[in-house]
Parts: C-alpha cells; structure tokens; sequence
C-alpha cells in the first residue's frame, strides 16, 4: 500500500542547469551575535539547510530525505497522521520506500564559483506545518540549480513532526509536534503567536549567522560527526546581501511566517504604545519580535525586497494583539516604480485547494492588498452579496477554519472568526486608557493612528506597484511541497492535483522571475518562446492564473 501512494524512490533532479550541493548545519545560538530575546530556553541551537550550486565535476551523489534518526521521524510521522504511539512505534520499525527517498543533491561539494565577479544571490524558505528542512527540497534545489543559495531551517517551535536539538556531547533533546484545534479561538491564536515569536527569533538568527559566515566567521556544527576545530564556510564572501536583495519565501505556515516577519523588520518604527492601556504589562500583547535598531535586518528588508509566499495560512496572523500588524502593507507598497512595466516583487500563489476556500481565498486578497482592512471590508461585501444571490452550498459553510498542514489530510472548510464578522471587519483605532475591551475583542485594535503609521510621507500616495495573486489548477495543498511528487497516487485520487512535477516548476519559475525581476543574478528559464514570462500579463500559462487584487 505504502509502494502505491509512494512510488517513487527519488525526488525529481532539479530544473536548473546546475549541479546542487547540500549541507546541514546547526549552530549554537551561544555562537550568535544576535540581540534578538530567546523566545525559549530549551532551543539551543538553530538548525538549517543549504541547497547551493556546485561544480559541474562535483560527484552525482544524493541524500536521505528522511532525517536521521529515522525510525524517530517515521514515528513522529505516524503520529502527526493520527496514529496512536503504539502503532506509530509498530510501523517505525518497519522499512518503508521513505527510508530510502533521495534528494539529488551532493553532500558538502564546493560551492560554484561566483557569478559574473558578483555574489550569490540569497533566498530563504520557512516551512509549514508537518515539515522540516528537506520537505521543501524540490523547491529549494531547484533554486540552488539556477544559481541560488537556498537556506531552509527547521523551526523547533512545535510545527515540525518532530524535531531533535543537539549539544557539545552529541547528546539532543526532542521538540514534539503541538497540536491545536482547527478553530481560531482566542486560545488557539495566543498559541500560534508562541510559534511565531519562535520562529522570527530563529529567522533573526539565522541572518545572523549567515552574514556572519559571509564575512568569513567561523562556527561550531553540531550536525558535523565529530566536533573538530570550525573550518572556514564555502559562503565566505559569497552572499549578496545588499539592502533588498535577499528573497523570503514560505509556504502554508512558513509564508505566514514570512509575512510577519519582513513586516516587523519594516514596520518596527510603528509599534503602537501599550502604555497606559490594560495590556502595558501583558507580554501577549507586547511585539511577536523587535529587530535591533542597528542590524543588518533592518537595512535588509526594503520595499524591494523579494518575497514569495505559496498558499499563504492566514489564520496565525488573526489575534487581535497582532491585528493592527496585519491591518499594515506589505512592503512592496512603498516601492517607487520607475518604469509603468516594473516587474512585482511580492508574488503569492494559490493551491487549487485553497482557492476553494472563500475565506482563504479572501485573507490572502487582503494581505496582499495596500489597505488590508478595507480591502477585507469591500471582500466581506462581495461574499454576503454573492451568498444572497444564490442558495447553492460553497466549501465555506460553517465548519472550522482550516488548519493547513503538510499532512496526508486535506484541510477542512473554513468558518469566520469567533469573534464574529467584526473581528475582520474592524478598522484600527486607537484604545484610550480606560478602554475596557479584553485582549479577544472584536472592538481593541491597536494600530496606529493614520498619521502616525505611514513610514515615508509620499510613498503610500504614489502609484506602486501591486503584488501578484495566481492560481495552479488542478492542485493541492500538498503539490507545493515534496509530499506532492512523494505521494502522487494519494494526490491524484482524493484531491484532484494533476501533474505535480509541473506544478513543482511552476512555484520555482515564479520565485525566480521575482527574483530575477530585481536584477538578481539568476540563471535564466528558457521557454520555446524564448525567455521565460510567467508573470507577463498575456496569461501564457494555462495552469497559471492571474487572480485581481482588490
């Protein structure tokens, strides 16, 4: 059965025309020298994957998709799936293909030489729920085949299956999955607010530590067999990290990860004061993460900067002490165009499974959208009109809120807050002193005031240039991770995704033209036509849906 719905034994080779090199790195964020505030004692170590391009006579060589110790994870998968830990154990000690799944990339080759006398350019990609830092490698390295160093790590804030935190004495303590309800209660949301500030610490750690292997510092690694003296990193002198250059991408969770991220970096001179207020001591309403004023972060992240978010989970971004984060552009708002064809640098992209979705559909729409609450507003409207006009049921009936995962499940039909319509409909205001709202009300929102919140005085006035929304038909939640070319039969029958390879292509093409739309250095994806224009407005792609924004 297994055989069946897990075919194949390797994932695909890369798309680009260049070998990939891989290696796996964890550092001791004791070695770091970031000022970020340690969100949780037990996360020692920060733990990533480089996908790179290497030499063209690097040795064809590959690694286990599957982590080590894989009887551990196979377990901890079987469990994420629903399955008791007796069973989980049973099937653990069984050998399945997903033992032996490979990922087509060379462990520790040299890196490539740089290209064109510049650097490589960067990309780092968050996973969602149920992954780790390989279940993205189709994506990854096929970026790393174009000339891309991909950095994917593995968040040990609960969202992984599982995840193990090594030490000096190769000793290592498991992090479990954390599972939630489906519905966005109050409690639900503080809980996914407690990943999140686990996950932007680790991000701001990460930077941190890959600009400092740029410039040439050394660091211990505890994924190395033996604990040798550091050796020099191939990334010394290797990045361009220039303000704007580096792309951040996500997918599911990861994407909502990514969203508040690169909005805390750029909005972080526009927190609004808790002083006063009910909640002044209540470190649930204080800033999921604060960049340090004198950081590479806070230079790096601009309005140009690139970003790619795949089915982007919206729900993590709902609590009402993070609202008027949410209620905040996207950067690329601020962008100031110089030409009426300047290409977007914020692209997102839709699953056919969560394209069903209304409410998805729609919190996507708004986080993407200038005005978010308004765009939310105008969306609630058109949903009320449209459910008026007609009796005919949608996915949006009611039921819990989709709690996205990379799982073997597919994700159930949405709800509204449980706040009510409000919650989402609210503008900001703000809360005087003697507001008497609790933290979960539909009427606190502390955003703000307009004149105060606008980080430059005519860019938001400017016309700019609108991220990109598309659709993949004939796909699911799972297509954009490696589960959709592990489990393809799985795929196929339940959840009508066809062709996940293409599917796979297409996510990368639509990173790389974001990218290479910035003038970074990436190799190009030659179509018949020429060269590749997946996000020219002639719609060439017939699985490739522009969708409007509002």
């Amino acid at each position: 059965m297994v055989s069946f719905l897990n075919p194949l034994p390797s994932l695909p080779q890369p798309l680009g025309p260049y070998k990939v090199g891989t290696s796996e790195w964890e550092i001791p964020v004791s070695e770091i020298p970031s000022t970020a505030k340690v969100p949780d004692s037990k996360i020692s170590t920060i733990k990533f994957r480089l996908y790179y391009p290497t030499t063209d006579s690097a040795p064809s060589k590959s690694i286990k998709w599957l982590p080590s110790p894989q009887r551990q994870w196979v377990a901890a998968y079987s469990s994420f799936l629903g399955a008791s830990p007796r069973v989980a154990s049973w099937i653990s000690a069984f050998p399945s293909l997903l033992n032996y799944t490979t990922i087509s990339a060379t462990p520790d080759a040299e890196l490539r030489d740089k290209p064109r006398s510049s650097h490589f350019p960067l990309a780092v990609f968050s996973h969602g729920l149920g992954g780790n830092y390989n279940t993205y490698s189709a994506v990854c390295a096929s970026l790393a085949s174009f000339g891309v160093v991909c950095v994917a790590p593995e968040h040990r804030d609960g969202s992984a299956p599982i995840s193990f935190i090594r030490s000096s004495t190769q000793d290592s303590i498991s992090i479990p999955y954390q599972k939630y309800s489906h519905t966005p209660t109050p409690e639900v949301l503080k809980a996914r607010n407690a990943q999140l500030r686990i996950r932007l610490w680790e991000l701001d750690n990460l930077f941190t530590a890959l600009t400092s292997l740029h410039q040439g510092r050394t660091f211990t690694n505890y994924a190395l067999p033996t604990q040798d003296t550091p050796r020099q990193s191939i990334l010394t002198d290797a990045l361009d990290l220039r303000p704007g250059r580096v792309t951040w991408a996500g997918h599911s969770f990861g994407a909502a990860t990514m969203v508040q991220f690169v909005k805390s970096v750029y909005h972080r001179d526009h927190v609004p004061s808790l002083e006063g207020t009910p909640y002044e001591n209540d470190m649930d309403w204080h800033p999921l993460y604060t960049p340090a004023d004198n950081g590479h972060l806070v230079q790096q992240i601009t309005p140009d900067s690139p970003v790619a978010l795949l089915d982007l989970w919206t729900t993590p971004l709902r609590d009402e002490s993070t609202k008027w984060m949410l209620e905040r552009p996207m950067p690329c708002h601020h962008r100031d165009p110089t030409s009426a064809d300047t290409p977007p640098n914020t692209v997102a992209i839709l699953s056919a499974e969560f394209n069903n979705y209304v409410d998805l559909k729609n919190r996507t729409i708004a986080v993407l959208s200038r005005q978010p609450a308004d765009a939310m507003i105008e969306l609630e409207r058109r949903k009320a009109a449209n459910e008026a006009s007609s009796t005919k049921p949608t996915p949006d009936n009611g039921q819990s809120m989709p709690m996205p995962t990379i799982t073997i499940t597919s994700p159930p039909p949405p709800s509204s807050s449980p706040n009510s319509s409000n919650s989402s409909n609210s503008t900001s205001r703000d809360v005087s002193p003697h507001s008497s709202a609790s933290p979960a009300s539909s009427t606190t929102s502390f955003a703000p005031s307009t004149s105060e919140a606008k980080p430059s005085s005519e860019a938001s006035q400017t016309s700019t240039v609108e991220p990109h929304l598309y659709l993949i038909p004939n796909s699911a939640h799972l297509s954009q991770s490696d589960f959709g070319l592990l489990f393809p039969n799985f795929t196929r029958y339940l959840m009508n995704a066809q062709d996940p390879h293409k599917t796979i292509e297409l996510n990368v093409r639509a990173i790389l033209a974001v990218m290479r739309g910035q003038g970074l250095p990436v190799s190009d994806y030659t179509t018949e036509g020429g060269p590749d224009r997946i996000l020219s407005s002639e719609g060439l792609e017939k699985r490739f849906v522009r969708i409007p924004l509002v």
